[in-house]
């Protein structure tokens, strides 16, 4: 992993939601969820937009005390942990991404935390099943060519 290398999420297997600074991740291809603490959510939602491990760094770096703390293995173990799970992969295509904001005045800082995450099986049989996470541009339910509505309520 360099530095400079971004990470894309294949939107049409991979579902989340950031909710109160945690985010919720569904592999809809093989059932697994998982929940990301705040740290890692922040994390998740940088590498939604598009940020290199660098800017992740940096921007780390300049939000969070990190005395202490080694937030360049943290964001790569993160990512390392996120690629083997298959919720991300490298970026072949770098793309154009927007300007990242800076961080707050050096007496604002917080400590900075580790990020983790926990992955979840026990769904994982209700998740693969579920016909609803096969959808297309038309969206759920809809009726297949030739199909009848009848008896349908």
């Amino acid at each position: 992993m360099s530095d400079s290398e971004r990470y894309t999420i294949d939107e049409g297997r991979i579902v989340s939601e950031i909710i109160d600074g945690e985010a919720i991740i569904v592999n809809l291809a093989n059932g697994y969820y998982y929940s990301l603490d705040p740290p890692a959510a922040e994390i998740w939602g940088w590498l939604q937009s598009g940020w290199s491990i660098g800017e992740i760094v940096s921007v780390i770096q300049d939000r969070y005390d990190c005395s202490g703390a080694d937030p360049e293995t943290a964001v790569r173990t993160l990512i390392g942990s996120l690629i083997t799970d298959e919720l991300v992969a490298s970026r072949a295509d770098p793309g154009d991404f927007p300007e990242i904001e800076r961080g707050v005045e050096a007496s604002e800082k917080t400590p900075f935390r580790a990020p983790s995450f926990r992955r979840f099986e026990d769904m994982q049989g209700f998740l693969l099943v579920d016909p609803i996470h096969e959808v297309d541009d038309r969206g759920w339910p809809h009726i297949k060519p030739g199909e009848s509505t009848a008896g349908r309520g």
